[in-house]
C-alpha cells in the first residue's frame, strides 16, 4: 500500500529522490523524514533463518555468527552508558533482539532478568536456547504490563517500522516514569550519506523503511511524548574481517583479495572502533 503521508508529520508535501537503481525514496518537505513510500505488503516475512546468515551484498547479515563476539562488545558499550543515565541497572526490554547477544551482556554486567522481544521465530528459538527470557512479538503484540521497564531499547530496528511514531508511543507506554528509551539507527543526514548518495550501505529496499536523521529522530521521540531527548553519531565496534567482507558489495574482486590476505594473516580478527553512519537517540519518559 503506498503511503503518500509523512510518517512523522503526516502532510502529504514530499519529493522523490533516486536512492538506487530502481529505488525512489520519499522526502517531506515539511520536516525531512525520509520514507519508503511503497514498502513490501508484508514487511516481516523476511526476517527467517537465512536473515541472519546469507550472501546478499546488502541486507540481513553475511554471517552473524562470526559478528557475535564483536557485536556483544558494542552491545556492551551501550549497557554501561545506559548504566549511567538510569544509576542502577533496573528493568531492561531490548526489542528486535535478534540472537540475544544484548541480553548476553545485560546479564554478565548483571541487569535482572533482562527480557526481549523478536518477531522472528527461528531467532527466538535461538536465545530461548541460550536461557534468555525472549518473546516472539512486538510492540504492540506482547504480555508485559505498562510502565514496567527502566530501559528500552530500539538497537537497528525502527527503520525496519512503517510507523515509528505508534512505535515510540508504544515503549514510552511501557516504560516507568523516569525511564529511558535508547535507539540506534542509520543516520540520513550523516557525513557517510552524504559522501556515497546513492551507494550508501544503508539504503535497503524492503528491509529499511524509514530513514532518520539527527533532527528527524529528536523531532519523533518529542513528538512522542519524551522529555530530554539527545541524538548524536555513534560508532560501532567491528573486526577487519566484516569490514571487508561488507565492501565486497562496492568493488567485488578487490575487496575478496584483501579479505583473504586478512584471513592468511591472521589480521581478520583485528578490531576497529568506527563511525559507520549510525545515530544513537535516547529519550526519558515523563
Amino acid at each position: 500500500m503506498q503511503k503518500n503521508h509523512c510518517p512523522l508529520c503526516h502532510t502529504n508535501k514530499f519529493n522523490y529522490y533516486k536512492a538506487g537503481d530502481e529505488y525512489l525514496l520519499a522526502k517531506c518537505d515539511k520536516c525531512g523524514m525520509v520514507w519508503d513510500n511503497h514498502p513490501p505488503a508484508n514487511p516481516t516475512e523476511i526476517y527467517q533463518e537465512d536473515y541472519y546468515n546469507n550472501d546478499f551484498p546488502k541486507g540481513g547479515y553475511s554471517n552473524y555468527f562470526q559478528g557475535m563476539k564483536i557485536n556483544s562488545q558494542t552491545f556492551r558499550k551501550r549497557l554501561l552508558k545506559a548504566e549511567k543515565k538510569l544509576s542502577s541497572h533496573g528493568l531492561l526490554l531490548d526489542v528486535g533482539c535478534a540472537l540475544g547477544d544484548c541480553l548476553e551482556q545485560a546479564k554478565d554486567l548483571g541487569w535482572d532478568n533482562p527480557q526481549g522481544l523478536e518477531i522472528s521465530l527461528y531467532a527466538v528459538k535461538f536465545a530461548q536456547s541460550r536461557g534468555l527470557s525472549v518473546y516472539q512479538g512486538d510492540l504492540f503484540n506482547h504480555g508485559f504490563e505498562p510502565n514496567s521497564f527502566d530501559l528500552i531499547m530500539l538497537q537497528d530496528m525502527i527503520e525496519h517500522t512503517t510507523d515509528p511514531i505508534a512505535q515510540l508511543t508504544a515503549a514510552y507506554q511501557l516504560l516507568k516514569p523516569g525511564g529511558w528509551i535508547f535507539i540506534t539507527t542509520p543516520n540520513v543526514g550523516g557525513f557517510w550519506h552524504i559522501l556515497l548518495g546513492s551507494l550508501w550501505y544503508h539504503y535497503k529496499p524492503a528491509e529499511h523503511l524509514t530513514y532518520f536523521s539527527l533532527d528527524t529522530i529528536k523531532f519523533a521521540l518529542e513528538k512522542s511524548g519524551f522529555s530530554d531527548v539527545e541524538s548524536k553519531p555513534t560508532s560501532n565496534l567491528m573486526s577487519l574481517g566484516y569490514i571487508l567482507n561488507r565492501l565486497k558489495y562496492y568493488q567485488q574482486i578487490l575487496f575478496s583479495f584483501l579479505l583473504s590476505i586478512s584471513q592468511f594473516f591472521n589480521l581478520n580478527k583485528l578490531v576497529f572502533n568506527l563511525w559507520i553512519g549510525e545515530l544513537e537517540a535516547w529519550g526519558r519518559k515523563r
